[in-house]
């Protein structure tokens, strides 16, 4: 590649580690913080409270491992790059194109959030369908306003995305503090956790389902956002785990002081038909809701602000990590080279302005919050599967490459890790993730197609693909026949469980054995880097 076309696709790296560490942060708190809670004790009551330590459990592991990936490779677009690295074409791609159709649609449900809240005040951005707020004519077009702001501070470079970002990110750590401290002093009913059908009133399915369904997930695996910057960190081999882990702990720690505030909060007139009609009563926004009601006007008017910046935010953090993998797809020849091309601040013009126009045209099918959570999460948890195989398969690999942030115990972290990214699709439930895996499938034949126009088929790399397509029938079987969102529930409960983990581990263990041999690994990196390090 000639020196002004490498320069032409070269991002800068100015991001310090503060900066990313918030990236993380930011991308963690959103809309999660806002409606989370809701949608968690509606379908697990108080019970989740453990559905977040279950969830927190399944993003600390995949974090470590992504600490160790992110710091060894610290690439622009990472989780589709690395898996490109262990197992080739096929493999990478599939690891961006699931993580892509849930970043571009994070922007979009970060939107919706703003404005089903600002619905309170501005009741023309919303209307009513089968009992949820979606956005209204109005509220659409306001929506693209909002995403095109996000589109032009991220087409202004990384610089500037880094102040804005930070400014936001200590906002965002003091109000959901400050909200779960004053509703726990102001109102905290000791009696809403064992009343109205007991602590765990729909059981372990509830507490399960909460984990993909209720917004747990989507919340806490806003960590990615720092990986899939790591190509633009000044100091990546320190700052991508710290950001990483350091992400996770703190925004988990202030999800379950936000969860356990909002259970005692919450007036017992509004439990009188149980916690699933729950949201009934306060859709709008439960915790600027509650402090109307326990008479904090300050309160709510510091919330109903925070729920303009906080999903801001995180839309602002996505619409940027979105382009790198539009990028990375690029980088491994799967998606337009037109992705490639960056703007005089350095960034990936034409895909940010591509994601900015499907990201408004999701909001026709999928208009509200909730219609959106466990597609997005069912897609990302999906997608982070390839991080445990990539790294164990690059221990093998890549034995010596500089690893700053080495995960003890590395290979039954990655297991125990891939298990876990198992559960959380099943729990997710057949209604979603047919879809999922409709359109994982749809990937994989534009792929097939674009190698049989190229007429080489040299870098699919199918074969060491065929785990992957294992494990997804695998699910898409257990998850047919199982116990969550409208499966068949021909499957005793514990029974089910124990077919998702014996898949697991037996697919784990084939995608280790059909790794890319260490020459071929060894050839995509020299070709990566050979060319003048353009990440």
């Amino acid at each position: 590649m000639p020196d002004d076309a490498r320069q032409s696709t070269r991002l800068d790296r100015t991001i310090g580690p503060v900066a990313l560490l918030f990236t993380g942060i930011t991308g963690i708190i959103g809309s999660g913080w806002l409606f989370a809670s809701l949608y968690a004790a509606q379908l697990a009551g108080p019970a989740a409270i453990i559905s977040w330590i279950i969830g927190g459990g399944v993003a600390i592991l995949l974090a470590l491992v992504y600490a160790e990936l992110g710091g060894m490779l610290p690439l622009a677009g990472a989780i589709a790059r690395i898996p490109f690295f262990s197992h080739g074409g096929m493999c990478g791609f599939m690891a961006g194109w699931l993580c892509w159709l849930a970043y571009v649609a994070t922007a979009p449900i970060e939107v919706s959030a703003v404005l089903q809240y600002a619905s309170n005040y501005l009741p023309w951005l919303t209307r009513t369908e089968t009992g949820e707020r979606v956005l209204s004519v109005h509220g659409l077009i306001v929506a693209a306003v909002l995403l095109a702001i996000f589109l032009v501070i991220n087409l202004a470079g990384v610089r500037w995305l880094a102040r804005a970002n930070t400014t936001i990110t200590i906002w965002k750590l003091a109000i959901p503090i400050v909200a779960a401290l004053a509703l726990m002093i102001a109102s905290f009913q000791t009696s809403n956790f064992t009343a109205y059908g007991g602590f765990a009133p729909e059981g372990i399915d509830g507490i399960f389902a909460a984990v993909s369904g209720g917004g747990v997930m989507f919340s806490l695996f806003g960590f990615r956002t720092a990986v899939d910057m790591a190509g633009e960190a000044r100091n990546p081999q320190r700052s991508v785990p710290i950001a990483i882990i350091g992400a996770v702990v703190i925004s988990l720690l202030i999800y379950i002081l936000l969860q356990i505030a909002f259970i005692g909060a919450v007036p017992q007139a509004h439990l009188a038909h149980g916690w699933h009609l729950l949201s009934e009563n306060v859709a709008g926004g439960p915790f600027a809701a509650f402090a109307t009601i326990l008479g904090m006007q300050w309160l709510a008017a510091a919330l109903y602000f925070d729920a303009v910046l906080s999903p801001s935010g995180t839309a602002l953090a996505y619409t940027g990590a979105t382009a790198r993998i539009n990028y990375a797809l690029a980088e491994n020849q799967q998606f337009p080279h037109l992705f490639l091309v960056l703007n005089a601040a350095r960034v990936p013009v034409w895909a940010l302005v591509f994601n900015f126009g499907l990201g408004f045209l999701l909001f026709l099918p999928f208009p509200g919050w909730a219609e959106l959570v466990g597609f997005i999460s069912s897609a990302a948890v999906l997608s982070l599967a390839f991080g445990p195989v990539s790294l164990a398969a690059l221990r093998h690999q890549k034995p010596d490459l500089r690893r700053p942030f080495r995960l003890h115990a590395g290979r039954i972290v990655s297991a125990i890790s891939f298990v876990l990214v198992g559960y959380v699709v099943y729990w997710t439930g057949w209604d979603t993730n047919w879809k999922v895996f409709a359109l994982a499938l749809a990937g994989a034949v534009l792929l097939s197609l674009l190698h049989v126009k190229r007429g080489d088929f040299s870098m699919l790399h199918a074969r060491q693909s065929l785990w992957f397509w294992i494990f997804l029938v695998g699910l898409a079987a257990i998850s047919f026949a199982g116990n969550y969102g409208n499966g068949l529930g021909l499957l005793r409960h514990g029974s089910d469980m124990a077919l998702v983990t014996v898949l697991c581990l037996g697919v784990f263990q084939l995608a280790i054995r059909s790794r890319l041999s260490d020459e071929e690994t060894a050839a995509l990196f020299a070709d990566a880097w050979g060319e003048g390090n353009r990440q």
